[in-house]
């Protein structure tokens, strides 16, 4: 066997599109479940006790956005890596008319007031100092005149940072960015 470092052809990182499908399914899955609380909060009878009381509430609003945060990043990075690495080499002019279609403007997200494409929206992902989920609430009222909610997240995240020496803001629609991650990373140079 030769040394198999003297192969002659590049060697980008590997890319496991089934891994950046898998983190889109569980940050659809802990959005889902947030709402599905939500509701079963709003719609339990009152007398049945406390649903946030409840172990799986009380655990998804401890882990949710700890793992959002930790799956969001490492999706970021994937989609950057597989955009750089596709964007050279003997398919980079097929990969740019997929992108260019896979782009998520007016669509995942915005920027200052600005739209924000599927790029961007990594970097931002990527360089957020401040990561904020938004929620909701849901209410009912468990005796006449008392009120009680929960809160559960609504897909949204506010992101912000700096860039030389500028703060940005940015907001994104997540349900939207999983969708424009996964068209762009569908992309396969073996099927061109």
């Amino acid at each position: 066997m030769q040394n198999p470092y003297h192969r002659a052809e590049a060697r980008p990182h590997f890319l496991d599109r089934a891994v950046a499908r898998t983190m889109c399914f569980d940050i659809f899955n802990i959005f889902a479940a947030s709402y599905q609380l939500g509701g079963e909060f709003e719609l339990a009878d009152p007398e049945e006790g406390d649903a946030r009381s409840s172990s799986k509430f009380r655990l998804h609003h401890e882990l949710a956005e700890p793992r959002l945060s930790q799956l969001l990043l490492q999706l970021a990075v994937f989609v950057r890596t597989f955009d750089d690495v596709f964007s050279t080499g003997n398919w980079a002019e097929s990969y740019a008319a997929h992108a260019a279609a896979a782009q998520g403007e007016n669509f995942i997200g915005v920027l200052s007031g600005a739209d924000l494409g599927l790029r961007e929206a990594c970097n931002k992902i990527i360089h957020a100092s401040d990561f904020r989920p938004v929620y909701d609430r849901a209410e009912r009222e468990e005796r006449p005149g008392d009120m009680q909610q929960a809160w559960f997240l609504t897909g949204e995240i506010e992101l912000s940072g700096t860039l030389n020496g500028r703060v940005w803001e940015a907001t994104l629609y997540t349900q939207n960015f999983l969708e424009i991650v996964l068209d762009r990373i569908s992309f396969d140079p073996e099927a061109l």
